[in-house]
């Protein structure tokens, strides 16, 4: 628990007066981010902008920066505080003050662990964390222990999995999280306090409490149990490395909407910048390039709230949205390869990944421009050519591990990997009239970036390693060039896993005027075959064929890359039976195979 220490007068108040006033608390405890060879930061929040943040270790004191951030709102749908149930508390989006603290500790050495803990004051009132470790980046050679994980969005086993990491595990050196890390990031309590015992920092600090209820089959009866789980002590002692996914990224800003409306509408900046052009005289006649950019990015999508939340490098063009570090014998790479996720209902009134919604043909400013891709990748992009120059540099190719981080990858068996990650096709039919009777969007296979242009990439660099997200699945895919394809975002809910004889993908247009061939209903699209987990498959289809990923509601599973191995290791933990060990159920080496 949280410690508060409270100053001499304060102690003089009455017990009533003091009873009237609420505690100090932190929001947070401390996580680590951005280590360097003899330093690292640490972050915290508080709903109080307080007076002297700092942070302690022995005799040293390192003082905190403060910022306000920017978009924290509660809204209709928010859990929180005397809110369960939709608009009890917040009927309309309402700003939430949240503070955040961050401190630079310097004079570490590489190896060496030292404990520290922070303290914020306001109005001489002392609240102080709990004690935790933290350290600079590792030294080359130095063994590691890096968690691989994606996708928490507030699923019910996320706290379990954590925990499991935790208690198996023990102090990780890093956790690479290739995105999707709650829902709707505009929402504050999402991140900080939702009341079910949900939100991503305290499943990810061992600081909530979420009671799961699973059922199993003993005996020929049904068999419930009910465990209340904590989620894990990590990120207070391991630096956290997060890349963008879909829901990292906020659509057009309009607090008149609920911020799940807001979060489900996005532009394309082409379009937004079109639309500036028409009104630049109306809205900026003094053509300030501020204001331009600002109005461009509020009327398309951004990532704001995530870039305020975490200190990440910024070595490259478009800062921290996609990055890349050297940690210890591991280089990894960040990349932003997401798009908008929209439904692929056919239905008239679908503003989907497909088509536009009948009664919007004539309004393109209602318009969704169907699954259309954040940050282009394409050859010849700014993240293409900075991605060329990475694995082109010396510290990548002398790097033991060569790892890549991205939320949606080249290869997979779930079901965002249809459609390809492909440009959407605009195509508009007419009627005889020439009056628009249709708005279309196409995919086609031989345009997936990720295959088409960034794979070669990956091929000719010599990764080892590419860790994705997205489909709410683990399985594994090795290329032929080598390269190992891991999505392990199955926290304990799936998406489903679209393999033949199991199960087959729906989310394919159905209307003859699409190329079907470009719509796969089974397996990886681009034909390449799943691994079989190497110490036994955990499904099987209904005729007892072995099922190469987990497909599952009711396992949760997570990764450990293990430099002292060598290897990456998969664990599953079966919360059906929460008297389970943790079972260890898949490892392939990244050396020498």
């Amino acid at each position: 628990m949280f410690r508060a220490a409270v100053c001499f007068m304060c102690m003089l108040l009455s017990v009533s007066a003091f009873a009237q006033e609420p505690q100090l608390s932190l929001l947070t405890d401390p996580f680590l981010q951005l280590p360097a060879e003899d330093s690292v930061h640490v972050v915290w929040f508080t709903e109080f902008e307080g007076d002297q943040h700092e942070v302690v270790i022995g005799e040293q004191v390192f003082t905190a920066q403060t910022t306000k951030l920017s978009r924290m709102f509660e809204d209709a749908k928010s859990r929180v505080g005397d809110q369960i149930e939709d608009a009890q508390v917040y009927q309309t989006v309402t700003e939430r003050l949240i503070y955040r603290h961050e401190a630079q500790v310097t004079g570490l050495s590489a190896g060496e662990r030292q404990s520290y803990f922070v303290r914020s004051s306001n109005n001489g009132e002392v609240v102080e964390s709990d004690t935790f470790t933290l350290a600079p980046l590792p030294a080359s050679g130095q063994p590691l222990k890096i968690l691989l994980t994606s996708d928490h969005q507030l699923k019910p086993m996320t706290s379990a999995n954590l925990q499991k990491v935790a208690e198996n595990i023990g102090v990780l050196d890093a956790v690479f999280l290739s995105g999707d890390l709650v829902n709707v990031p505009d929402r504050a309590s999402e991140w900080f306090d939702d009341n079910r015992g949900l939100g991503f920092f305290p499943a990810l600090q061992g600081r909530t409490s979420y009671a799961l209820t699973r059922t199993m089959e003993s005996e020929g009866r049904s068999v419930s149990s009910t465990v209340t789980y904590q989620g894990g002590e990590i990120i207070q002692h391991a630096p956290l490395f997060p890349v963008i996914g879909n829901h990292e990224v906020m659509g057009r800003y309009n607090p008149a909407t609920t911020t799940s409306e807001q979060f489900n509408d996005p532009q394309p900046r082409a379009v937004a910048e079109a639309r500036y052009e028409a009104l630049a005289d109306i809205i900026n006649p003094e053509g300030d390039d501020a204001i331009k950019a600002q109005w461009i990015q509020d009327n398309s999508f951004n990532t704001i709230t995530y870039e305020e939340l975490f200190t990440l490098p910024d070595n490259g063009p478009a800062g921290e949205q996609y990055y890349a570090v050297q940690f210890g014998d591991v280089y990894m790479i960040g990349l932003y390869a997401t798009r908008i996720w929209r439904t692929p209902s056919m239905n008239d009134d679908a503003r989907g990944k497909y088509r536009e919604p009948q009664t919007a043909l004539n309004t393109p400013d209602n318009w969704g421009y169907g699954d259309f891709i954040f940050e282009d990748l394409a050859m010849g992009s700014e993240q293409y050519n900075w991605l060329q120059e990475q694995l082109n540099s010396d510290a990548f190719k002398q790097s033991p591990y060569k790892v890549v981080l991205m939320h949606q990858g080249p290869h997979g068996l779930g079901e965002n990997y249809n459609p390809v990650f492909a440009h959407p096709e605009q195509i508009i039919d007419y009627d005889a009239n020439g009056r628009i009777e249709a708005v279309r969007y196409e995919y086609p296979l031989a345009s997936d970036i990720l295959v088409r242009d960034i794979e070669p990439l990956f091929n000719d660099a010599g990764v080892q390693l590419v860790h994705m997200g997205h489909s709410h699945l683990w399985f594994h895919i090795k290329n032929p060039a080598g390269v190992h394809y891991l999505e392990t975002s199955n926290v304990g809910n799936s998406y489903g896993c679209y393999v033949a004889g199991y199960k087959e993908r729906s989310n394919i247009p159905n209307d003859p005027r699409f190329n079907s061939s470009d719509y796969v209903t089974t397996g990886d699209p681009h034909g390449l075959p799943a691994v079989m987990p190497s110490e036994g498959a955990l499904l099987q289809d209904a005729a007892g064929n072995d099922v190469p990923c987990l497909d599952s509601n009711e396992m949760t599973a997570f990764s450990i890359l293990d430099t002292a191995s060598a290897s990456v290791k998969s664990y599953v933990f079966d919360a059906r039976n929460p008297d389970s060990d943790l079972l260890l159920f898949d490892e392939f080496s990244l050396v020498n195979d």
